[in-house]
Order: C-alpha cells, then structure tokens, then sequence
C-alpha cells in the first residue's frame, strides 16, 4: 500500500511590511557619517582608507555617493539636504507643511504630497501619499 504525499502552501502566521524592518544606517547616522567621508575625502583618502576609516562597507559607500549624483539637482542642494544641518532643517519644513496643510489648513496629505513633487523636494523625502501618512501619524 502506497501513502499519498500531501503538498501544501506554507504561509506565514505574521506577515511581514516595511514597517517591521528599520534600515540599518538612518537619515541622521547616514548624514553624519557622509560628512565625515566628505572631509577624509579631502584630506587625500582613498574610498577603502575612508570606509575603513568609518567603518562603513565601502559598497554602502559606493551606493550613497552613486544615489547622490543621480539625483536631477545642483550638487550644493543636494549636499546640503544630505547634511546633517540641512537633515534638520528639511524634516521641520516638512513637519511645518504637515501640520499647516493639514491641522490648521483644509488641504489633506494628497495635497501635501503634490507640494513636495511640485517643489522638487520629493527628490530628497518619500512624497508617496503612504509615507506621508506615516509621517503624519
């Protein structure tokens, strides 16, 4: 007597979102630790001497340069909204829309998230109306 092989779909008992994962270098940390590449960087280090310097993998060097000079904007404006004072400033900008646009205005996060592509600042924040909404929580 043969026994029948039963073949099934394996589903998870949680599923998992963005939400459960947290980056491993954030905004700030990521800013700092540019900065600082910026300045090795000027003192004649090579991009392995500055990782190692840091202790950064130079491949996630290597992508944070890369993901900057494609970005479609001045280089001044992109190194400063990738310092950590320009971080700064741009995340209260955004809070000051959020809370002007939404709790004090009549618009809602579509429109905050139009402002941010109109402007040009969705090259630099996530204007996706779910990222908004996050942020706005």
């Amino acid at each position: 007597m043969k026994k029948a092989v039963v073949m099934g779909t394996v589903i998870a008992d949680k599923q998992r979102s963005n939400a459960d994962h947290s980056p491993r270098w954030d905004r700030p940390r990521r800013a700092a630790l540019l900065d600082q590449y910026h300045a090795l960087q000027a003192q004649g280090f090579s991009l392995r001497q500055a990782a190692k310097a840091l202790h950064v993998p130079r491949s996630t060097l290597q992508a944070w340069r890369a993901y900057q000079e494609r970005l479609d904007e001045h280089p001044a404006v992109v190194a400063f909204f990738h310092s950590p004072p320009g971080l700064a400033f741009f995340h209260r900008l955004v809070l000051g829309i959020h809370l002007v646009c939404t709790e004090i205005g009549a618009c809602g996060i579509r429109l905050v998230c139009l402002l941010l592509q109109l402007t040009g600042l969705d090259r630099f924040v996530g204007a996706s109306y779910g990222t908004q909404v996050r942020r706005d929580s």
